[in-house]
Protein backbone atom coordinates (compact mmCIF):
# COMPACT_ATOMS: atom_id res chain seq x y z
CA UNK A 1 0.00 0.00 0.00
CA UNK A 2 3.08 2.20 -0.44
CA UNK A 3 2.74 3.81 2.98
CA UNK A 4 -0.60 5.39 2.07
CA UNK A 5 -3.66 4.71 4.22
CA UNK A 6 -6.03 2.24 2.58
CA UNK A 7 -9.81 2.63 2.34
CA UNK A 8 -12.60 0.49 0.95
CA UNK A 9 -15.77 2.23 -0.23
CA UNK A 10 -18.79 -0.07 -0.32
CA UNK A 11 -21.53 1.16 -2.63
CA UNK A 12 -19.16 3.31 -4.62
CA UNK A 13 -21.61 4.03 -7.45
CA UNK A 14 -24.28 5.34 -5.05
CA UNK A 15 -25.26 8.99 -4.78
CA UNK A 16 -22.48 9.81 -2.30
CA UNK A 17 -19.89 7.39 -3.71
CA UNK A 18 -18.17 9.51 -6.40
CA UNK A 19 -17.83 12.47 -4.01
CA UNK A 20 -16.45 10.20 -1.30
CA UNK A 21 -13.83 8.56 -3.52
CA UNK A 22 -12.67 11.98 -4.72
CA UNK A 23 -12.34 13.33 -1.19
CA UNK A 24 -10.45 10.23 -0.04
CA UNK A 25 -8.06 10.55 -2.98
CA UNK A 26 -7.39 14.21 -2.18
CA UNK A 27 -6.76 13.21 1.45
CA UNK A 28 -4.01 10.81 0.33
CA UNK A 29 -5.84 7.49 0.51
CA UNK A 30 -5.49 4.55 -1.82
CA UNK A 31 -8.44 2.25 -2.07
CA UNK A 32 -11.00 0.01 -3.66
CA UNK A 33 -14.33 1.37 -4.88
CA UNK A 34 -16.70 -1.57 -4.64
CA UNK A 35 -20.13 -2.02 -6.17
CA UNK A 36 -22.14 -4.51 -8.17
CA UNK A 37 -22.45 -2.15 -11.14
CA UNK A 38 -19.51 -0.39 -12.79
CA UNK A 39 -19.22 3.39 -12.57
CA UNK A 40 -20.46 5.45 -15.49
CA UNK A 41 -16.86 6.16 -16.46
CA UNK A 42 -14.40 3.74 -14.88
CA UNK A 43 -11.49 5.67 -16.38
CA UNK A 44 -12.56 8.73 -14.38
CA UNK A 45 -11.91 7.08 -10.99
CA UNK A 46 -9.81 9.43 -8.85
CA UNK A 47 -6.09 8.84 -8.42
CA UNK A 48 -5.26 5.89 -6.19
CA UNK A 49 -8.67 4.22 -6.49
CA UNK A 50 -9.74 1.23 -8.54
CA UNK A 51 -13.21 -0.14 -9.12
CA UNK A 52 -13.96 -3.72 -8.10
CA UNK A 53 -17.15 -5.67 -8.76
CA UNK A 54 -18.46 -7.40 -5.65
CA UNK A 55 -21.86 -8.35 -4.29
CA UNK A 56 -21.42 -7.76 -0.58
CA UNK A 57 -24.32 -10.07 0.19
CA UNK A 58 -22.25 -12.87 -1.36
CA UNK A 59 -18.64 -11.81 -0.71
CA UNK A 60 -17.17 -15.31 -0.92
CA UNK A 61 -13.56 -15.38 0.25
CA UNK A 62 -13.04 -11.63 0.00
CA UNK A 63 -11.29 -10.09 3.03
CA UNK A 64 -10.02 -6.56 3.65
CA UNK A 65 -6.35 -5.97 4.51
CA UNK A 66 -5.41 -5.26 8.11
CA UNK A 67 -5.82 -1.62 9.10
CA UNK A 68 -8.33 -0.80 6.35
CA UNK A 69 -10.86 1.99 6.81
CA UNK A 70 -14.30 0.84 5.66
CA UNK A 71 -16.78 3.44 4.42
CA UNK A 72 -20.14 1.88 3.66
CA UNK A 73 -22.86 3.51 1.58
CA UNK A 74 -24.89 0.34 1.03
CA UNK A 75 -28.27 -0.13 2.72
CA UNK A 76 -27.35 -1.19 6.24
CA UNK A 77 -29.41 -4.36 6.26
CA UNK A 78 -27.40 -5.61 3.26
CA UNK A 79 -24.09 -5.17 5.07
CA UNK A 80 -24.60 -8.02 7.55
CA UNK A 81 -23.38 -10.79 5.24
CA UNK A 82 -20.16 -8.89 4.57
CA UNK A 83 -19.25 -8.15 8.19
CA UNK A 84 -17.04 -11.27 8.65
CA UNK A 85 -14.99 -10.05 5.67
CA UNK A 86 -14.26 -6.79 7.53
CA UNK A 87 -12.70 -8.25 10.69
CA UNK A 88 -9.26 -6.76 9.97
CA UNK A 89 -10.60 -3.21 9.56
CA UNK A 90 -9.55 -0.54 12.03
CA UNK A 91 -12.61 1.69 11.58
CA UNK A 92 -16.02 1.04 10.01
CA UNK A 93 -18.04 4.12 9.03
CA UNK A 94 -21.57 3.46 7.84
CA UNK A 95 -24.31 5.69 6.49
CA UNK A 96 -27.77 5.10 7.90
CA UNK A 97 -30.71 7.48 7.90
CA UNK A 98 -32.72 9.69 10.23
CA UNK A 99 -35.72 7.69 9.00
CA UNK A 100 -35.04 5.35 11.94
CA UNK A 101 -36.67 8.13 13.97
CA UNK A 102 -39.07 9.81 11.53
CA UNK A 103 -40.61 6.64 10.06
CA UNK A 104 -40.53 4.39 13.11
CA UNK A 105 -44.26 4.90 13.66
CA UNK A 106 -45.22 5.10 9.97
CA UNK A 107 -48.74 4.02 9.08
CA UNK A 108 -47.23 2.16 6.13
CA UNK A 109 -46.21 -1.30 7.42
CA UNK A 110 -43.52 -1.59 4.74
CA UNK A 111 -41.85 1.60 5.96
CA UNK A 112 -42.13 0.56 9.60
CA UNK A 113 -40.60 -2.81 8.79
CA UNK A 114 -37.76 -1.22 6.83
CA UNK A 115 -36.73 1.19 9.58
CA UNK A 116 -36.85 -1.65 12.11
CA UNK A 117 -34.41 -3.57 9.88
CA UNK A 118 -32.15 -0.52 9.63
CA UNK A 119 -32.13 -0.03 13.42
CA UNK A 120 -31.31 -3.71 13.93
CA UNK A 121 -28.53 -3.48 11.35
CA UNK A 122 -27.02 -0.46 13.15
CA UNK A 123 -26.89 -2.48 16.37
CA UNK A 124 -25.36 -5.44 14.53
CA UNK A 125 -22.56 -3.26 13.13
CA UNK A 126 -21.81 -1.84 16.56
CA UNK A 127 -21.75 -5.27 18.18
CA UNK A 128 -19.54 -6.66 15.42
CA UNK A 129 -17.03 -3.83 15.90
CA UNK A 130 -16.93 -4.34 19.65
CA UNK A 131 -16.20 -8.04 19.12
CA UNK A 132 -13.60 -7.35 16.39
CA UNK A 133 -11.85 -4.61 18.36
CA UNK A 134 -12.34 -1.87 15.77
CA UNK A 135 -14.07 1.50 16.08
CA UNK A 136 -17.37 2.36 14.44
CA UNK A 137 -19.21 5.49 13.38
CA UNK A 138 -22.83 5.71 12.23
CA UNK A 139 -23.84 8.78 10.22
CA UNK A 140 -27.55 9.43 9.70
CA UNK A 141 -28.20 12.01 6.95
CA UNK A 142 -31.58 13.62 6.49
CA UNK A 143 -32.79 14.07 2.89
CA UNK A 144 -29.75 13.48 0.63
CA UNK A 145 -29.84 15.27 -2.70
CA UNK A 146 -27.68 15.84 -5.75
CA UNK A 147 -29.60 17.72 -8.45
CA UNK A 148 -30.45 15.44 -11.35
CA UNK A 149 -29.23 12.27 -9.62
CA UNK A 150 -31.23 11.68 -6.44
CA UNK A 151 -34.71 10.20 -6.08
CA UNK A 152 -36.12 12.78 -3.70
CA UNK A 153 -35.47 16.40 -4.62
CA UNK A 154 -34.94 15.51 -8.26
CA UNK A 155 -38.25 13.62 -8.37
CA UNK A 156 -40.04 16.82 -7.30
CA UNK A 157 -38.15 18.62 -10.08
CA UNK A 158 -39.32 16.02 -12.61
CA UNK A 159 -42.96 16.56 -11.60
CA UNK A 160 -42.51 20.33 -11.94
CA UNK A 161 -40.95 19.99 -15.38
CA UNK A 162 -43.74 17.71 -16.56
CA UNK A 163 -46.76 19.59 -15.20
CA UNK A 164 -45.52 23.11 -14.49
CA UNK A 165 -46.81 23.03 -10.91
CA UNK A 166 -46.43 20.97 -7.75
CA UNK A 167 -49.27 19.90 -5.42
CA UNK A 168 -48.78 19.86 -1.66
CA UNK A 169 -50.97 18.88 1.25
CA UNK A 170 -51.85 22.25 2.71
CA UNK A 171 -50.36 24.06 4.50
CA UNK A 172 -47.11 22.22 3.67
CA UNK A 173 -45.23 23.46 6.72
CA UNK A 174 -43.35 20.32 7.82
CA UNK A 175 -39.68 21.15 8.36
CA UNK A 176 -36.99 19.71 6.10
CA UNK A 177 -33.16 19.80 6.07
CA UNK A 178 -31.91 18.63 2.65
CA UNK A 179 -28.23 17.67 2.75
CA UNK A 180 -26.02 17.54 -0.33
CA UNK A 181 -24.33 14.22 -1.16
CA UNK A 182 -20.89 15.86 -1.12
CA UNK A 183 -21.49 17.19 2.41
CA UNK A 184 -22.21 13.62 3.53
CA UNK A 185 -18.92 12.56 1.93
CA UNK A 186 -17.12 15.35 3.79
CA UNK A 187 -18.50 14.13 7.11
CA UNK A 188 -17.41 10.56 6.38
CA UNK A 189 -13.84 11.59 5.65
CA UNK A 190 -13.82 13.83 8.74
CA UNK A 191 -14.70 10.81 10.89
CA UNK A 192 -11.57 8.87 9.88
CA UNK A 193 -8.89 8.73 12.61
CA UNK A 194 -10.99 11.16 14.63
CA UNK A 195 -11.30 10.05 18.28
CA UNK A 196 -14.34 12.30 18.69
CA UNK A 197 -16.15 10.14 16.12
CA UNK A 198 -15.22 6.72 17.48
CA UNK A 199 -18.11 4.56 18.63
CA UNK A 200 -20.67 7.30 18.10
CA UNK A 201 -23.70 8.00 15.92
CA UNK A 202 -24.43 11.42 14.43
CA UNK A 203 -27.37 12.98 12.63
CA UNK A 204 -26.36 14.91 9.49
CA UNK A 205 -28.94 17.58 8.66
CA UNK A 206 -28.44 20.02 5.82
CA UNK A 207 -27.39 23.63 6.20
CA UNK A 208 -30.92 25.05 6.34
CA UNK A 209 -34.19 24.10 8.02
CA UNK A 210 -37.07 24.87 5.66
CA UNK A 211 -40.81 24.35 5.61
CA UNK A 212 -41.75 21.79 2.94
CA UNK A 213 -43.42 24.50 0.86
CA UNK A 214 -40.27 26.66 0.87
CA UNK A 215 -38.14 23.66 -0.06
CA UNK A 216 -40.35 23.16 -3.13
CA UNK A 217 -40.05 26.88 -3.97
CA UNK A 218 -36.25 26.50 -3.93
CA UNK A 219 -36.57 23.61 -6.38
CA UNK A 220 -38.62 25.81 -8.74
CA UNK A 221 -35.86 28.43 -8.49
CA UNK A 222 -33.23 25.80 -9.23
CA UNK A 223 -35.11 25.01 -12.41
CA UNK A 224 -35.28 28.67 -13.37
CA UNK A 225 -39.05 28.77 -12.89
CA UNK A 226 -41.41 30.85 -10.81
CA UNK A 227 -43.05 28.78 -8.05
CA UNK A 228 -46.48 27.38 -8.92
CA UNK A 229 -47.60 25.46 -5.86
CA UNK A 230 -51.08 23.99 -5.63
CA UNK A 231 -52.17 23.51 -1.98
CA UNK A 232 -54.91 20.87 -1.78
CA UNK A 233 -56.66 18.95 1.01
CA UNK A 234 -54.89 15.78 2.03
CA UNK A 235 -57.89 13.60 1.19
CA UNK A 236 -57.98 14.89 -2.40
CA UNK A 237 -54.27 14.44 -2.94
CA UNK A 238 -54.43 10.91 -1.53
CA UNK A 239 -57.13 10.07 -4.08
CA UNK A 240 -54.97 11.48 -6.88
CA UNK A 241 -51.98 9.61 -5.53
CA UNK A 242 -53.93 6.32 -5.54
CA UNK A 243 -55.15 6.95 -9.09
CA UNK A 244 -51.58 7.52 -10.29
CA UNK A 245 -50.25 4.37 -8.64
CA UNK A 246 -50.36 2.29 -11.87
CA UNK A 247 -48.04 4.90 -13.43
CA UNK A 248 -45.40 5.23 -10.75
CA UNK A 249 -45.76 1.70 -9.30
CA UNK A 250 -44.91 1.10 -5.65
CA UNK A 251 -41.88 3.37 -5.44
CA UNK A 252 -43.57 5.90 -3.19
CA UNK A 253 -45.58 5.33 -0.05
CA UNK A 254 -48.85 7.25 0.51
CA UNK A 255 -47.43 8.02 3.97
CA UNK A 256 -45.20 10.66 2.37
CA UNK A 257 -48.28 12.87 1.92
CA UNK A 258 -48.85 13.03 5.69
CA UNK A 259 -45.18 13.84 6.17
CA UNK A 260 -45.49 17.04 4.14
CA UNK A 261 -46.77 18.59 7.38
CA UNK A 262 -44.53 16.61 9.73
CA UNK A 263 -41.34 18.15 11.11
CA UNK A 264 -38.33 16.06 10.06
CA UNK A 265 -35.65 18.24 11.63
CA UNK A 266 -32.68 17.03 13.65
CA UNK A 267 -29.92 18.52 15.78
CA UNK A 268 -26.68 18.84 13.82
CA UNK A 269 -24.60 20.36 16.62
CA UNK A 270 -22.88 17.11 17.72
CA UNK A 271 -21.69 16.55 14.12
CA UNK A 272 -20.60 20.18 13.87
CA UNK A 273 -18.51 19.84 17.01
CA UNK A 274 -16.98 16.41 16.35
CA UNK A 275 -16.65 16.50 12.55
CA UNK A 276 -16.61 20.25 11.86
CA UNK A 277 -19.64 19.50 9.74
CA UNK A 278 -20.65 22.65 7.89
CA UNK A 279 -23.20 21.72 5.20
CA UNK A 280 -24.17 24.13 2.44
CA UNK A 281 -27.52 25.94 2.30
CA UNK A 282 -30.21 24.45 0.09
CA UNK A 283 -29.78 26.20 -3.27
CA UNK A 284 -30.09 23.41 -5.85
CA UNK A 285 -29.33 24.07 -9.49
CA UNK A 286 -30.62 21.43 -11.89
CA UNK A 287 -29.04 20.40 -15.18
CA UNK A 288 -30.87 21.44 -18.32
CA UNK A 289 -33.46 19.10 -19.70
Amino acid sequence: MSGHPFAVVLGATSLVGPYLCERLSVAGFLGDAISRRPPTDEAAMPAGFRWRRLDIQSPGGWRVPAGTVILSLVPLWRLSDALPSLEAARHIIVVGTTSVFSKATSADPREADLVARIATAEERVQQFCRNAGCSWTVLRPTLIYDPGRDRNISEIARVIRRFGFFPIVRPGNGLRQPVHADDVAQAMVAAIDNPDAWDRAFNLPGGETLPYREMVCRIFSGLGQRPAILPVPGSLLRMAFAAARPIYGGRYSPALLARMNQDLAFDGRPAQQALRFDPRPFRPVFPAG
